[in-house]
C-alpha cells in the first residue's frame, strides 16, 4: 500500500512546498481564517521552508491552543511574519483510511526540522 501511495503523497509534498509564501495564511490569535475541515498542514517559513507538516481532523482547533512549531519558531526568533500555514484539504475518506500513511511519506521525504520522530511510527 505504502508504493501505492507514494505518487498522492509526494504530489501534496510538492504542492505544500511550491505555494508561493504570500498565499499562505498568516498566523493569528483566533485562527478564523483557517479551515474547520480536515487537512494535511504545513508550517512553513518564508525563506527556510517547511518546518513541520502533520495532519489533522479539525484544522482550526488543531491551532487555536497552540502548536509546537509556533513555540520552537518562537524559541528561534523567527519573525512572526516569516512563519504561516499551509493547508491540504482531506476527504473523509483520506482522513480515515489514507492520512497518516500519507503523513509520514510526506515527513520521510522532506524531514521538517520541528517533526519529531515517534517511536510509534518507526
Amino acid at each position: 500500500m505504502r508504493k501505492e501511495l507514494e505518487p498522492q503523497a509526494l504530489a501534496i509534498l510538492d504542492y505544500l512546498v511550491s505555494v508561493p509564501f504570500d498565499q499562505c495564511i498568516p498566523i493569528t490569535r483566533s485562527f478564523k481564517n483557517v479551515t474547520a475541515s480536515a487537512s494535511i498542514y504545513a508550517v512553513r517559513h518564508q525563506e527556510l521552508g517547511l518546518l513541520y507538516v502533520g495532519k489533522t481532523r479539525y484544522t482550526r482547533e488543531r491551532f487555536r491552543d497552540g502548536h509546537k512549531a509556533f513555540l520552537w519558531s518562537w524559541l528561534d526568533r523567527y519573525n512572526p511574519e516569516n512563519v504561516r500555514l499551509l493547508l491540504y484539504p482531506l476527504d473523509f475518506i483520506q482522513l480515515q483510511t489514507l492520512s497518516s500513511s500519507l503523513e509520514a511519506i510526506i515527513i520521510e521525504a522532506a524531514k521538517p526540522p520541528y517533526n519529531v520522530r515517534y517511536p510509534g511510527r518507526d
